[in-house]
């Protein structure tokens, strides 16, 4: 078996410069390329940890994947659930949950294109093991 070399996810956008900011604020991620269609955001130039912003119908798109993202989100791990939050209220976002504890500081909401997005503290992600299903 190959050994994956890397793991990219790539949100579909609308707005590369608006989502570009977005994701800056929420995350303090750098943006590491810029293109008209795209933009990569990640820690640092060398971060395996990366987030890219492609325009929804660009033509590098995979055809199956061009349109609304269906099932899936996106969790991001911060400092503080609260200061994040805060960091892009200005934006015209929907929050669904109100920072509260569940296993942990957590806040979910809604990117400038829908997607889902979980804001979560360190200490929380991991404090509640996840249930074993018995066959």
């Amino acid at each position: 078996m190959t050994a994956t070399t890397g793991l990219s996810t790539n949100l579909l956008t609308r707005d590369i410069r608006g989502s570009t900011d977005f994701y800056q604020r929420l995350t303090g991620f750098e943006l590491v390329r810029s293109e008209p269609w795209y933009a990569l955001l990640a820690p640092g130039p060398d971060s395996d940890a990366q987030l890219g912003l492609i325009d929804w119908v660009s033509e590098f798109v995979p055809k199956a994947a061009r349109g609304e993202a269906q099932g899936s989100y996106i969790e991001i791990v911060v400092p503080d659930v609260i200061a994040a939050l805060d960091a892009v209220r200005s934006f015209d976002i929907e929050i669904i949950e109100q920072p509260g504890d569940v296993h942990g500081e957590r806040a979910v909401l809604r990117d400038l294109d829908g997607h889902v997005v979980t804001l979560i503290t360190p200490q929380g992600r991991f404090a509640v093991p996840p249930e074993q299903h018995v066959g």
